[in-house]
């Protein structure tokens, strides 16, 4: 290995090793911000890496993708966006590669299969002017491809950051005049954005759960925004939702991820509140970026919901009953797609029952590219 390489080696494990810190420190949180810090680690690893082929740079980004997703494997996006990066390099990849072949027929050479690594395609000529032009063909095919998959991850980006518009175009169609809404999850700006947008041509009302303990705060400042909307808003316990359920026209919820089964994983409570709407016959949305969609399945349900602090729960200064019983408080839940009705999100509308559909079809159509549905760590 070279100096330069050894070099550029030192700089991407620092600069992996400080973002999976970043990540276990809890120093970033949050999907949306997550999903956007990702995007732009990916893009500085991509600037110095060194690799010779494109199977090189597929395999170094999988690994990196591989080493993130472990350092926090319960937040998902960062394998979604790592998946979609791999995406963008196959395209440019594959597509470069089917260009020089229809040029090679069109000159008149043969039509042998190409190699897909454009950067060996003079690699069968053995003289010492075609080995000089093929180092710096390779030199100017890797920055070309860099140049490529880098405006690709800020495109990304800039879908993601366009995530809460295009939903909110959808709020006339979905929302009724003077209908009862109810919402278990103060914490969701997509949320806070969609009845912002929708109280510019509806009046309705908006019932927000206190979500006892982690998200009081939360939840005051929520109800606060709606109010300086014009919005009537009305903070209910926790305890009361199985009572107001009967006058409330939709429950409206906020994922942090969506499986390809059509489940998601909210706030605690959520699934409670989307249970009692299932028994009321209450329709319950689901608003979420495309880049939360995750296609793995959760086999293990347990291992999705996190522990947080008991001391919110119970105060450790009574001392005489924290040592008598076992205090949790679980931050996420789990929703089963049986609760959900439909998902919002910046493309389309989907019942819970076409998400398996959908990434069925998306993998039906990479299903040439090696270990894309399994994001890269096989």
């Amino acid at each position: 290995m070279s100096s330069a390489s050894h070099v550029a080696s030192q700089k991407l494990d620092i600069l992996v090793d400080t973002f999976i810190s970043k990540l276990k420190r809890r120093q970033i949180t949050g999907s949306y911000k997550i999903a956007t810090e990702t995007c732009q680690f990916l893009m500085r690893v991509i600037s110095t890496s060194r690799w010779s082929t494109p199977q090189e740079f597929i395999q170094l980004i999988r690994k990196v993708g591989q080493r993130i997703q472990e350092a926090q494997p319960r937040e998902f996006v960062t394998g979604n966006v790592v998946r979609r990066v791999l995406a963008i390099i196959r395209d440019e990849v594959n597509g470069t590669g089917d260009s020089l072949n229809n040029a090679n027929v069109n000159n008149g050479a043969p039509s042998a299969p190409v190699d897909t690594s454009m950067f060996q395609l003079l690699s069968t000529v053995n003289t010492s002017s075609s080995t000089n032009l093929s180092i710096k063909e390779n030199t100017r095919g890797q920055n070309d491809l860099r140049s490529v998959v880098i405006q690709g991850i800020r495109e990304l980006s800039d879908e993601i950051s366009s995530v809460n518009e295009n939903i909110e175009a959808m709020t006339v169609d979905l929302i009724h005049e003077n209908e009862v809404l109810l919402t278990p999850t103060p914490g969701s700006g997509t949320v806070l954005n969609f009845l912002l947008k929708a109280s510019l041509k509806r009046k309705f009302t908006v019932l927000v759960t206190e979500s006892y303990p982690n998200d009081i705060e939360e939840c005051h400042l929520f109800a606060k925004k709606l109010a300086e909307a014009n919005i009537e808003t009305v903070i209910i316990p926790d305890s009361t939702v199985f009572a107001v359920m009967s006058r409330v026209g939709k429950v409206l919820i906020g994922a942090r991820s969506v499986f390809a089964n059509g489940g998601c994983v909210s706030n605690a409570g959520v699934a409670a509140v989307c249970e009692c709407a299932k028994e009321h016959r209450t329709p319950v949305f689901a608003v979420a970026g495309l880049y939360k969609f995750s296609p793995t399945y959760p086999f293990d349900k347990d291992s999705l919901i996190e522990v947080g602090n008991s001391g919110k729960v119970m105060p450790f200064e009574d001392s005489d009953l924290v040592g008598k019983c076992e205090v949790t408080n679980p931050v996420f839940d789990y929703v089963i797609p049986e609760h959900i009705d439909i998902y919002i999100t910046n493309m389309y509308v989907y019942f819970f029952i076409f998400i398996n559909l959908l990434f069925q079809f998306i993998l039906t159509e990479v299903k040439h590219h090696t270990n894309t549905q399994n994001i890269l760590f096989s």
